[in-house]
């Protein structure tokens, strides 16, 4: 059995596995602290757009009329910059929260959905070949001498094909 031992797969490669698994269990903690105040940040820009519009409005039917004069008496071309100002504000607002949805709340959602997933399921997939790998190797080491030659290859075969699988698992987990 010592012979089958794979040298890569030690007990240094199962504590980076874990330290590694532990490090994206945080990561994942974090985006989903920073997900919800990004939602909290746009639900907050959208109200102030929204209050900053209201604002305006009525700014503009208190006295911004430049034919009226009442308006013209209380100010009503300076409350006129004053209102295209707010409105300004308003609009740039609107932006900022569009842009915080596109470029950022999208990201990390589809980092959250698919990356950090994609990497548990690596995980799982190579668990699953550890398992498949040592079982094959167990058959094949528990053979006794005067076994048919068929049977022997095609758990030889086998002890081949889940070994590739193993290999290939063990690489697409290190890759991730």
């Amino acid at each position: 059995m010592a012979g089958f031992i794979n040298l890569e797969d030690s007990p240094m490669f199962q504590k980076q596995v874990f330290s590694l698994e532990g490090t994206s269990d945080e990561l994942k903690d974090r985006c989903q602290k920073l997900y919800k105040g990004v939602k909290k940040f746009m639900g907050a820009l959208g109200e102030a757009s929204t209050g900053v519009s209201a604002f305006a409005d009525s700014l503009e039917e208190f006295g911004a009329g430049h034919d009226d004069p009442v308006s013209v008496s209380i100010g009503g071309p300076v409350i006129s910059k004053f209102i295209n100002t707010l409105r300004e504000l308003s609009s740039y607002k609107e932006f900022l929260r569009s842009q915080v949805e596109h470029v950022l709340l999208e990201r990390l959602t589809n980092f959250m959905t698919v990356d950090l997933q994609e990497a548990k399921e690596s995980r799982r997939r190579f668990d699953k070949a550890v398992h498949s790998y040592d079982q094959a190797r167990e058959k094949f080491v528990s053979l006794k001498k005067n076994t048919r030659g068929d049977i022997v290859a095609e758990l030889e075969e086998d002890l081949e094909n889940s070994k590739s699988a193993f290999e290939k698992s063990r690489f697409n987990l290190e890759c991730r």
